[in-house]
């Protein structure tokens, strides 16, 4: 039975704060600092690289395991087990003694931030209506931005004071208390599918991976691919383009992240909430076509001394990236079974990690080739046009798929 819309309102903004701590904190708080963390454990930027691989290969191991391990233990369990992990890596991280232990712990982390967003699909498909799943999981996907903005505070307020230690001690302490609080108030939601054996959790797997129907599963992996492809190269060279190659000063690239961040904080609930009026499936084309736009002014503002273009292509790319990451797990969320829509979105976070690692590469060797920046985002613009053709050629979530299901073996609802 469905919590009452109060719970329900609690454990959405529970889940956000989830949401901010892993990606804010885990993710993206490690790159502001990183000068005073060399300053105090020397290493190189060749070994800043192969940190940030390396929590990319965590989060994509841990995207992967985490569809199968919700299957078995429920979303529940894997959402308050990786918010309890995340509060203790960043413990950790505040008396790490070297670049050893510090790159374990922020693996870790990358770990926590795909096993706290994977399951929460399936925590919306079971607590949350229909026609407000767009929204909310706008919102969870807007929790990110969040997290950043908590970090420039931490940032501004403790790292010049305290040192980068400190700031891990108070980010700990944030994450728990999130973590106790949240396994007081959410005892008894429903996290785990009533269908789920926990006696057979093989067979279970076996049974719902064969069932996916390939078409469909295969576009939408498509579709998260290319989500890395266009937005992980996007946000690698914006700073170095913008201040570089295009002509404009470091602080209009610093002002353009601010308008993401910003930006960021309410785009994917408000996106969230119209594709609940459109539909997932209209939003994503609307999206992917703004991806794009945003591509195309940023390429348009090289040499043209105005920085209204930057800021005005940080403000799509905000809107349509943080609303893109809401609205593929609505998607999946409202087209496949039980169990099914977190094994999918598993696989998606997989797609879009190695969507984002070959944009990246790829970017580098554009970059040293033709000796401009220029190129990936040519990349980056057809990769979301892509996206905008695949989403279109999607069924619509209201509309019934069950003879394509039924075609297929598969159980989608």
């Amino acid at each position: 039975m469905p919590p009452n819309r109060n719970r329900t309102i609690e454990a959405v903004l529970l889940f956000t704060a989830f949401i901010a701590s892993t990606y804010g904190f885990g993710l993206y708080l490690f790159p502001a600092m990183v000068e005073s963390v060399r300053k105090d454990i020397p290493f190189s930027y060749g070994m800043m690289g192969t940190i940030s691989g390396l929590v990319q290969v965590g989060y994509m191991i841990c995207s992967l395991m985490s569809g199968f391990l919700t299957v078995r233990y429920g979303a529940l369990t894997m959402v308050l087990g990786s918010i309890a992990i995340c509060a203790l890596a960043l413990g950790g991280l505040a008396v790490a003694p070297n670049v050893i232990t510090l790159t374990v712990l922020l693996a870790i982390l990358g770990g926590c931030a795909a096993a706290i967003w994977v399951p929460m699909v399936e925590i919306a498909r079971q607590i949350v209506a229909k026609q407000h799943q767009g929204k909310v999981l706008g919102l969870l996907s807007s929790g990110t931005s969040y997290g950043v903005f908590v970090n420039s505070f931490l940032l501004t307020g403790l790292l010049t004071t305290s040192g980068w230690r400190s700031v891990w001690v108070a980010t700990c302490v944030l994450v728990t208390t999130l973590a106790l609080t949240s396994f007081i108030r959410l005892r008894g939601l429903s996290g785990r599918s009533s269908t789920t054996s926990a006696t057979s959790p093989a067979t279970s797997i076996r049974t719902r991976l064969a069932s996916l129907p390939k078409t469909l599963t295969g576009a939408v992996l498509g579709l998260m691919f290319l989500t890395g492809l266009s937005s992980a190269p996007y946000q690698t060279y914006l700073s170095a383009f913008v201040g570089t190659e295009a002509g404009y000063d470091p602080e209009t690239g610093a002002e353009a992240w601010r308008v993401i961040g910003i930006v960021g904080m309410a785009s994917g609930f408000a996106v969230g909430a119209l594709a609940d009026r459109i539909t997932a499936r209209w939003g994503l084309i609307a999206t992917y076509l703004l991806l794009s736009i945003s591509c195309f002014t940023l390429i348009k503002a090289s040499g043209r001394g105005d920085a209204s273009f930057v800021y005005l292509a940080a403000a799509a790319f905000s809107i349509s990236f943080y609303a893109i990451c809401g609205l593929i797990p609505t998607y999946i969320s409202h087209v496949f079974g039980e169990g099914a829509a977190a094994l999918v979105f598993a696989f998606g976070n997989v797609a879009i990690g190695l969507g984002g690692i070959a944009g990246n590469l790829l970017g580098g060797v554009l970059k040293v080739s033709a000796g401009s920046f220029e190129p990936i985002y040519f990349v980056t613009l057809g990769s979301a046009l892509c996206g905008a053709a695949i989403s279109a050629a999607m069924p619509s979530e209201r509309k019934s798929i069950a003879a394509m299901a039924t075609a297929n073996g598969s159980q989608v609802t």
